[in-house]
């Protein structure tokens, strides 16, 4: 790495101002209804959206929370590496306290800049489907922040990264008391309708929220030249691959929502029941405390423990494949077992505790081996080609960070550590896990109890 060469990890309008907000109003959902409902549901008892509440929303999607040692601000979403190479646009038609327009958020200054006027309701509409909607949001990657650092393979970061933003974008939302509609695979003329520049930035999914608008606007606004942006470091780099990867199977029209079946529960399979505390704490606390945590303790996890991180990460059947490994000392016996997430069950596959070799495969980092639950997301490359074709490989990363980010959660809320893996040797990983042939490897969350764990 050339650390003259680190990228900036905030997008910067030199001529842009952010619009200052109302302060930020806490989002008083409780957290464990809002987590393990599925799909989000919007808070019943939420006020009516207002420049406080749209503060509060975009703190909990993509806010700064703390700044740790090294001076790195951190953020609601996790990040390999901390370089937050994803950000969030959203499009406002018709709210009436905000003017109508794009607006892309700044998390340094925590209120968001307008960067292209106009009502882009109906353009929005195009790119994400649907109807138009008052609010559309947009979660990109600046290539470049990953790229730095991880070469060709920050496509996997990248899209990782994608999925932790969307995870609290939905959430955010829903605590919001916001109806939403998702889109995984936004049409081609999306990068265009945000001014993102080719080969340096793309747009990886989108969020429709709010109320129908009537009068959608233009589906074909008048041309527009984006804003002038400052450089992310001396000299900004691209990837060949990546850039074809992204542009893979991309159409004129947004794809449709995609229906992933899930694989028969073998007989014999252990029923899990999670039960979530009746007392517990704020969506709202449980985001800004959330942080990568892997000073793992060498213990077990109740049966109920185990339910609720399982039941979280993963509330419904998607692209991937999920394997479980745990450690001694818990009310589940140690082993690798594959997770039926619309069941809600564990199936053993090996009796034996697999995680020390697979924290061999994730580079030795030996905190992985000593995390209670090791939870391992990959997916059937035949699969993904039959259901979704070219795109299948970028819904299947998504969806893996999306379930990254709601362990992190859930693990948080629990007053347990947690911490992602995307640096691993994927053959490695996919022989310690008991994958299926073929299968690829594309996330490691590892925890449990931690030394000092978070008190919410």
């Amino acid at each position: 790495m050339d650390w003259a060469n680190q990228p900036w990890p905030f997008k910067r309008y030199p001529y842009a101002t952010p619009q200052a907000l109302e302060d930020p109003r806490p989002l008083q959902a409780e957290f464990w209804p809002a987590l393990l409902a599925w799909p989000p549901a919007p808070e019943a008892t939420a006020p009516p959206l207002d420049q406080a509440g749209l503060a509060g929303l975009l703190a909990l999607a993509a806010g700064l929370t703390a700044q740790d040692q090294s001076g790195t601000y951190l953020r609601s979403p996790a990040s390999a590496g901390a370089l937050y190479p994803a950000e969030l646009y959203f499009s406002a038609s018709g709210l009436g306290w905000l003017a109508d327009g794009l607006w892309h958020y700044a998390p340094e200054a925590g209120a968001p800049r307008l960067i292209r006027p106009g009502n882009l309701a109906g353009a929005a509409a195009e790119v994400l489907g649907g109807e138009p909607r008052e609010m559309s949001f947009f979660v990109t990657a600046l290539l470049w922040r990953s790229i730095w650092k991880y070469r060709t393979r920050a496509w996997r970061y990248c899209l990782l990264d994608g999925g932790h933003l969307l995870a609290c974008l939905e959430l955010a939302l829903a605590a919001c008391g916001l109806a939403q509609r998702l889109c995984l695979d936004p049409a081609r003329g999306g990068g265009k309708l945000l001014g993102l520049t080719p080969k340096r930035e793309v747009l990886l999914a989108g969020v429709s929220a709010g109320a129908a608008v009537e009068n959608g606007g233009p589906a074909q606004p008048p041309a527009w030249q984006p804003p002038r942006e400052e450089p992310l470091s001396v000299r900004e780099e691209s990837d060949p691959h990546i850039v074809a990867a992204a542009d893979l199977g991309k159409s004129d029209t947004p794809g449709p929502a995609l229906q992933w079946p899930g694989d028969p529960v073998p007989r014999g399979a252990l029923r899990l029941r999670p039960a979530p505390p009746k007392d517990g704490p704020s969506l709202g606390r449980v985001m800004q405390a959330r942080r990568s945590r892997r000073n793992f303790m060498p213990q077990g996890l109740s049966a109920g423990q185990t339910a609720l991180l399982l039941a979280a990460a993963l509330p419904e059947a998607g692209p991937l494949g999920a394997t479980v490994l745990l450690g001694p000392g818990g009310d589940t016996p140690t082993g690798a077992y594959s997770y039926h997430p619309r069941e809600k069950a564990l199936a053993l596959l090996e009796p034996q505790d697999r995680r020390l070799r697979a924290a061999r495969a994730c580079l030795d980092q030996a905190w992985v081996g000593r995390a209670a639950l090791n939870l391992v997301l990959w997916a059937d490359p035949k699969r993904l080609a039959q259901t979704a074709r070219e795109r299948g490989y970028a819904q299947a990363m998504l969806a893996a960070g999306r379930a990254g980010q709601r362990l992190y959660l859930a693990a948080t809320a629990l007053g347990m550590g947690c911490c992602g893996v995307g640096a691993f040797y994927d053959d490695e990983l996919a022989a310690a896990a008991e994958l299926p042939p073929g299968a690829w490897p594309l996330y490691l969350i590892a925890a449990g109890p931690v030394k000092g764990g978070p008190q919410i």
